[in-house]
């Protein structure tokens, strides 16, 4: 099979699907009538037997692709299986009413009521630099959120964030998808994609781990979204030696800032060196789901229910109980910020 988008390969993206030398929308389209429109980050392949889409088409841009200012930041977690991408919306633009959005959102609203074989598949790409796109991976919806954000002019504006959890597939036959348009079939789909279609299980990439069933559970969350600054995510990353505090990772693309007392709890703190530290983007997610945590004297707190199957977390964590962590002299972690979050810890 010629054509196949695998998840890290980056392609050629010329805007056009009539483009003989374009390897995103030309692949999509191949030998259809009509194809995929290069319309903005939310884009749909149409079926010519369903009413649902044949399959959806997400495109996030990196910081400093596009030429207008995009206030949401997605977050495209393919290491970890995870994807969470922010809708469409903006000033004079509702969240609710917005067609693009929609579209999203019946697939969710399909999977949470288990009408999986309605459920369109979800392609998510990366814009890392004009021209070229990258492959995140095959998606199915896991849950979505309402959260607000405020723009430069101090408009509070909601927003759909939707999180979908990346299939165990390294690869990805555009043929599939013109099969979908013209006649609803997935006998050239990923396994993965069809044995959720059938059961709901779902193998999360990269590992194959089977997780619960995300049934496309809706949640809704209005909270402020709080965000930082660039420069002070570069000086935090400067005090922690551009390091994870956990470990030994220093790769820059695998590296999050992490908040002791998360953002939305104390926007004030938001901006406190005291307050951030650098993990890696896996142990960033263990710490904020409260696996573990620092005390006062920084000595590693695992909760009693916390038995990773993951070597890597095993071993950075786990077999670590009662070890002290040790920084670089520039970074300090504040013991306010410490005794604030861990009292808010049942485990501990």
């Amino acid at each position: 099979m010629k054509d196949l988008f695998r998840i890290g390969v980056e392609y050629r993206d010329k805007g056009s699907a009539k483009h003989p030398e374009d390897q995103f929308l030309n692949w999509i389209r191949g030998s259809l009538d009509t194809g995929i429109k290069n319309t903005g980050g939310i884009r749909e392949l149409s079926s010519d037997v369903a009413d649902d889409p044949a399959a959806i088409v997400l495109v996030s841009n990196d910081d400093g692709v596009s030429q207008h200012a995009d206030p949401w930041r997605d977050a495209l977690s393919t290491s970890r299986g995870r994807i969470d991408y922010w809708g469409d919306a903006k000033h004079g633009n509702p969240y609710d009413e917005s067609h693009r959005n929609g579209k999203i959102k019946r697939a969710f609203d399909h999977a949470a009521r288990g009408n999986r074989e309605r459920v369109p598949p979800v392609l998510v790409f990366r814009k890392p630099r004009p021209g070229i796109v990258e492959f995140c991976g095959l998606c199915v919806p896991d849950y979505f959120e309402v959260k607000n954000y405020r723009d430069d002019d101090g408009n509070r504006i909601p927003n759909y964030l939707f999180h979908f959890t990346v299939l165990n597939a390294d690869a990805v036959a555009p043929t599939w998808l013109h099969d979908r348009v013209r006649t609803n079939s997935d006998e050239r789909a990923p396994s993965v994609w069809r044995d959720w279609v059938r059961t709901g299980e779902v193998r999360q990439w990269p590992t194959g781990e089977v997780v619960s069933d995300t049934g496309g559970t809706r949640r809704r969350d209005e909270r402020e979204r709080v965000t930082v600054s660039a420069r002070f995510r570069s000086e935090v990353l400067d005090r922690y030696d551009h390091r994870c505090a956990m470990t030994d990772v220093r790769e820059a693309s695998l590296l999050d800032l992490a908040h002791v007392v998360p953002r939305s709890d104390s926007p004030e703190s938001a901006e406190d060196p005291e307050n951030a530290l650098v993990l890696n983007a896996l142990h960033h997610r263990a710490f904020d789901a409260d696996l573990f945590t620092l005390d006062a004297e920084r000595r590693i707190r695992v909760s009693p229910e916390f038995d990773p199957g993951h070597p890597f977390l095993r071993e950075s964590v786990a077999e670590r109980r009662g070890d002290r962590v040790s920084l670089p002299e520039t970074a300090r972690i504040g013991a306010e910020y410490l005794e604030e979050r861990n009292a808010e810890l049942g485990w501990l």
